[in-house]
Order: structure tokens, then C-alpha cells, then sequence
């Protein structure tokens, strides 16, 4: 009861004193809070609009880097043949210089041969 008292007289001093008056000052701050709510909605809403368009953005980048994802498995398929081919080769010289080493030694025998 003490605290009514004190806020009353605090309110007719602020009404005497400085021209103040409550219920415009309380009009005042439901424009004030109105205005605060629309503003956080338009920030709520500018954010959620940003946020889709990234995911938008996202989605795209997503589908460029599978279509890279895929050529490099196109290349790295094709290096995987070459890498074949090199080991077939690989296994395949020495014996082919094999042969041709025995070729070489038949045909010198046979020109300078006894």
C-alpha cells in the first residue's frame, strides 16, 4: 500500500512539475511496443527470407559439385583403364626382352655360330 502511495505521489509531482500525464505516456508506449513488434516481425521475416534463398543457393551448389562429383568419376574410371594398360605392359616387357634377348642369341648362333 506504502509503494501506491509513493508511485501516486511520484505521478501527480511528475504531473505538476513537468506537464506529465499518464495516460498518454502509457498511449505512447503501446505505439512504441506496437511499432517494436512490427519491427522484430519484419527482421523475423527479412531472416527467413535470407535463409531460403541461401538454402536455395545451397541446393544449387549441391548440383554443380555432383556433376563434378561424376566427371571425376568419368576420369578417374579412365585412369583406372590406363593404370590397366601400364600394368599389363609392365608384366608383359620382361618377357617379351626375354624372347627377344633368346631370339637375338639364336640369331647370332646361327650368322657366327660354329
Amino acid at each position: 500500500m506504502m509503494s501506491l502511495n509513493r508511485a501516486d505521489a511520484l505521478r501527480q509531482k511528475l504531473e505538476e512539475k513537468h506537464g506529465f500525464n499518464a495516460e498518454q505516456a502509457n498511449g505512447t508506449m503501446m505505439v512504441v511496443d506496437e511499432m517494436v513488434d512490427h519491427g522484430i516481425d519484419r527482421v523475423l521475416k527479412s531472416i527467413a527470407d535470407l535463409e531460403s534463398k541461401m538454402n536455395a543457393r545451397f541446393d544449387v551448389i549441391d548440383e554443380r559439385f555432383d556433376v563434378i562429383n561424376e566427371r571425376f568419376d568419368v576420369i578417374n574410371e579412365r585412369f583406372k583403364v590406363i593404370d590397366d594398360h601400364l600394368k599389363t605392359i609392365e608384366v608383359w616387357i620382361p618377357v617379351k626382352i626375354g624372347f627377344i634377348t633368346i631370339a637375338l642369341i639364336a640369331a647370332y648362333a646361327a650368322i657366327f655360330g660354329s
